[in-house]
């Protein structure tokens, strides 16, 4: 745990246990905590919708709720804040059912002190991070092999797909400009927008099957999204969008490829724009950038209708689209995944349902002297 204080929810109604808890949390000495408190899982519930909470202290008997089923309520509503289970029954079951059910320890109240409670409390957290680590990996892993194999199939198929869509662009074109009927004008024209549609999908396969090689400058990342942006600021007035930038001055230049990368922003300006679009006719993207150890984050930040959390591990999946029919190819995403991947980077998503969502690009700054040159 950091110098900063360790923002803690305390769920526990009984009088004596809280001042208890609280009298050793007083006592931890090098560690500081900020601590909320709620008497009832409903409160305790509003409390985890409302403010940042970096572990929760979960009494089984409440008012309200009782037993195991007061955790798993818990932990539906906050599955990424770990838990530490208080119980007064002296029943090793009770705790491997709490931690089978969700829970990162348990301790048995009246068997508790300072250090065991400050112990528990940095263990369960690092522990919470290490999986959570761990899962996004896993995630990262599993979509660039799914990736890399649809990237193979796409550079076997796509000469023998682009040479006669051409010919078809090509030859619905030059009839359209014949002496024909203007009926049988509209269907040529409605040919070659199908086969255009198809040739377009080509495209961004290939984008990121990585048909080309990086073609790194020093590049300032701030000017890029500033550019991705006056592209998209007429559709963005129309939308009835509202956009905040939060650019960190200080950013340090890196070698990157500059189109690329404005590419990968412009399809998450666009992303957001059509949801908030969709949702409610408008809302607000805010853009930040700041530099994290020798890493440039950039932050796309929206108040649209959320993710559900069963689409976040599929959402930079080629052509999964949460949209209706002819309202996306679910390629904008997969798109950027292997922008920001070929660039040694990660892209990372949090979202729910009415909140929202988070796009998070991190970028390594990459020195001239070592980028120079870097394919």
């Amino acid at each position: 745990m950091t110098g900063r204080p360790v923002s803690l929810l305390l769920v526990e109604d009984n009088p004596g246990d809280r001042r208890l808890i609280l009298e050793m949390l007083a006592e931890a000495g090098d560690v500081t905590f900020d601590l909320q408190h709620a008497e009832r899982l409903q409160s305790a519930l509003k409390s985890l919708g409302q403010t940042g909470v970096e572990l929760i202290l979960l009494d089984l008997g409440l008012p309200d709720s009782q037993g195991l089923d007061t955790l798993r309520k818990v932990h539906a509503r906050a599955p990424e804040i770990p838990i530490v289970v208080l119980t007064g029954l002296d029943d090793e079951m009770v705790g491997v059912q709490a931690i089978n059910e969700g829970a990162q320890d348990y301790l048995i109240k009246g068997q508790v002190d300072t250090n065991l409670l400050k112990r528990t409390i940095r263990y369960a957290i690092e522990r919470k991070q290490a999986e959570e680590r761990e899962r996004r990996l896993q995630m990262q892993l599993s979509l660039s092999n799914r990736l890399a194999s649809l990237g193979l199939m796409v550079e076997g198929i796509a000469h023998e797909i682009n040479n006669p869509l051409a010919s078809v662009i090509g030859f619905a074109q030059v009839l359209a400009h014949e002496d024909i009927p203007e009926n049988t004008r509209r269907d040529l024209k409605t040919i070659a927008d199908s086969a255009q549609r198809v040739a377009d999908i080509m495209n961004n396969l290939l984008a990121f099957a990585r048909q080309h090689k990086l073609e790194r400058t020093c590049v300032n990342i701030n000017d890029t999204i500033v550019s991705a942006l006056e592209m998209r600021a007429d559709p963005l007035r129309s939308s009835d969008i509202t956009v905040t930038t939060r650019l960190d001055l200080a950013l340090p230049l890196t070698m990157a490829d500059a189109d690329l990368l404005q590419q990968a922003f412009l399809n998450l300006i666009i992303n957001a724009e059509t949801e908030m679009r969709l949702a409610h006719g408008g809302g607000a993207l805010e853009i930040r950038t700041e530099l994290i150890n020798d890493s440039i984050r950039a932050a796309f930040v929206d108040d649209g209708p959320g993710i559900a959390q069963s689409n976040l591990v599929h959402l930079f999946d080629p052509f999964f689209s949460t949209r209706g029919v002819g309202q996306g190819r679910g390629l904008g995403l997969s798109v950027c995944y292997g922008i920001v991947t070929d660039h040694q980077g990660r892209i990372d998503v949090k979202s729910e349902p009415g909140k929202g969502s988070i796009f998070t690009v991190e970028l390594p700054v990459v020195r001239e002297d070592i980028g120079a040159g870097v394919a």
